[in-house]
């Protein structure tokens, strides 16, 4: 069963991962919790060789050695005329993560309405590359992949399987979190969503050391997400740039509006019954 997870949830990449053990807990008392959190190195997913920093052509062309193997027997197969329908085939599928790349200049994408939101930021030279989720000739479902990069240069993938009876990763999230901490040798770090921190989605977190890796819980979706630390951890210096919201009220206005007077509505039924006895004591007088 092990085998059969690993191989669904990734390309041979992740066959390493069942042998990963916890790292020793030897550290200073306050960083127990990131002692739970950290395991051994944890391959890379999607394609063997795929490292950060890489740009998205050099990821491209990892692509294109994946497709041209589960092509080859399709061409072994093929009359001459099918051959010239395969190559055209497999030139548009080689064309999809090149051609699925999005800029995260000042003005708003698409992404914004996805659960990817978050994940990014504009006007920092990032951008995003896609490759949909689709289901091979040999009937294995590879999930979809979203490439992030600064500058060109990789920081960020994330994975979005689906979870349900036929998944070999679990029906929900908690017996994802559960076979995933198996397979990467430790326990992960529970964190609750929070929404004004940016952070839709409750995660379970594991560190390697180079890594942050983060699954994502959205419902029958787990979002499993490979995060450069490096990069991670100097967020605040490449995102210098802040896009004002233009559907976001001015301050002033803000503080104008944020205790609003309250108006005299009618008088309660107590107090009118009140104000009739007095005014008719008053008439007897």
């Amino acid at each position: 069963m092990k085998l059969k997870l690993i191989a669904t949830f990734a390309l041979t990449s992740l066959a390493a991962l069942s042998l990963l053990t916890l790292q020793s807990s030897s550290a200073a008392p306050k960083e127990k919790a990131a002692e739970k959190t950290a395991v051994k190195a944890i391959p890379m997913p999607v394609f063997p060789g795929l490292k950060f920093g890489m740009s998205l052509e050099q990821i491209a062309k990892l692509n294109d050695k994946e497709l041209d193997v589960e092509f080859k027997k399709k061409f072994l197969a093929a009359s001459p005329s099918q051959s010239l329908q395969i190559e055209d085939e497999l030139r548009n599928k080689k064309a999809v993560l090149r051609r699925n790349r999005i800029e995260f200049v000042d003005t708003p994408t698409g992404i914004d309405q996805s659960a990817l939101k978050g994940e990014y930021s504009y006007g920092n030279k990032e951008s995003l590359a896609r490759m949909p989720a689709r289901i091979r000739d040999d009937g294995k479902e590879l999930p979809a992949r979203n490439f992030f990069f600064f500058n060109d240069k990789l920081w960020k993938i994330y994975e979005e399987y689906k979870l349900g009876p036929k998944s070999n990763l679990g029906t929900d999230f908690a017996s994802a979190v559960a076979k995933l901490s198996k397979v990467f040798g430790g326990e992960p770090q529970k964190v609750a969503a929070d929404f004004q921190k940016g952070q839709p989605f409750d995660e379970a977190v594991w560190r390697d050391g180079e890594k942050i890796i983060r699954a994502l819980d959205r419902g029958d979706t787990l979002g499993m997400v490979f995060v450069e630390k490096a990069t991670q951890d100097n967020l605040a210096k490449l995102r210098t740039h802040q896009v004002v919201d233009q559907h976001e009220l001015d301050k002033d206005v803000k503080a104008a509006t944020a205790n609003p007077p309250t108006q005299a509505g009618p008088p309660k039924e107590a107090d009118k019954k009140a104000a009739e006895k007095k005014a008719a004591e008053n008439k007897k007088k």
